[in-house]
């Protein structure tokens, strides 16, 4: 299938007609060239993935970019200019003739699809259900470490930035800031901070 999709295709496979194509970012700048596509109208995305990474002792959730430099923007046709103006854009992604490469927008939601079912949030202490690419069923578990910076969501310590210092009877244990006695709290009371 070419990159533009049909009344009929679209019919059949419920994803909207758009001309995707790939800016490719400069170094570390992602977020930037989201940023600044946003503010000129464009829609962008780029699937990531989210790691714990150990820093002074301390575990903190990371998010890094599953496709390298390249980020996926819906161009309105002959709009190039503008996106290549954009602070953290370097160019578009080219094909044989010169021209931008057109990518076909089902591989583009497919890319969301697995990203929204969090299939690379590594971070969550949700449990993960996703098919993969073979069509099998995987469940993943994914405990918060003992070390990683936590935000408790409700409750007396609502709100608080504080690191998991253990686990005990199914609970994270937790030091607040001028306590001397540790605190417990229920998993599904904190998200990675």
């Amino acid at each position: 299938m070419q990159g533009h999709m049909t009344k009929r295709d679209i019919r059949r496979t419920g994803i909207p007609a758009s001309n995707w194509y790939i800016a490719i970012t400069n170094p570390n700048c992602h977020r930037r060239a989201e940023s600044g596509l946003a503010a000129i109208g464009y829609q962008a995305f780029w699937p990531r993935l989210r790691k714990w990474v150990s820093h002074a002792r301390t575990k903190k959730a990371k998010e890094y970019p599953i496709l390298g430099r390249y980020v996926f923007v819906e161009i309105p046709d002959g709009e190039f200019y503008a996106v290549r103006n954009v602070n953290g854009v370097e160019a578009l992604l080219t094909g044989d003739s010169g021209a931008p490469a057109r990518i076909p927008a089902e591989i583009v939601y497919r890319f969301r699809e697995r990203w929204m079912r969090g299939e690379w949030d590594f971070v969550s202490n949700e449990t993960g259900e996703f098919i993969d690419e073979s069509g099998e069923l995987v469940i993943r578990r994914n405990p918060i470490p003992a070390g990683a910076l936590i935000r408790i969501m409700e409750g007396e310590f609502e709100n608080l930035l504080t690191v998991v210092r253990g686990r005990k009877n199914g609970k994270i244990k937790f030091l607040p800031p001028g306590k001397t006695d540790f605190f417990y709290t229920r998993e599904q009371n904190v998200r990675a901070a």
